[in-house]
């Protein structure tokens, strides 16, 4: 049976979104803290994520309609629906266990999101696209001959915000 092998796709993606909730909670706290220098690369390893995580969605998809179709279930069945058809009580409770761990992962996720979507807003300039904070002094770069010079028109972009 692919059981074994749908587990392992559920843990990989757990491990994942266990990740991105970490990632998200950094970004709560640079947003709370005013610390906008690694906003942008807070973003960028969300948007990592998130690209991880579709693909690693369409192997579980994968997986579970191979189970679904050895369980006699529609391609579609949901993890709840497979795990409550498979006739091993031990799978049914490490597909329940995978259930029950995602919910509420994927909660604190949507929660946290959402508090740093209203912290962006709260932080932005009067104005201003909550996706959109100007920032300005405090960030040094380099010009064509090397010297360095404070960049006072830097804008960083969070679109999946």
């Amino acid at each position: 049976m692919s059981l074994h092998e749908l587990s392992a796709v559920l843990w990989r993606e757990r491990e994942l979104l266990d990740v991105l909730l970490y990632k998200l909670d950094v970004e709560r706290l640079l947003l709370a803290t005013d610390r906008r220098r690694w906003l942008g690369r807070a973003a960028h390893e969300i948007e990592f994520l998130t690209a991880r995580l579709k693909e690693v969605g369409l192997a579980r998809a994968v997986e579970s309609a191979e189970v679904a179709e050895e369980l006699g279930l529609p391609a579609d069945a949901t993890l709840q629906q497979l795990a409550d058809v498979v006739g091993d009580e031990v799978w049914r409770e490490i597909l329940g266990a995978h259930l029950a761990a995602l919910r509420e992962v994927t909660g604190e996720i949507a929660a946290l999101r959402d508090a740093n979507e209203q912290l962006l807003r709260q932080t932005a300039p009067s104005g201003a696209p909550a996706a959109r904070t100007p920032r300005r002094g405090g960030t040094t770069t380099y010009d064509a001959r090397g010297a360095t010079r404070d960049v006072v028109d830097a804008i960083l972009v969070d679109e999946e915000i």
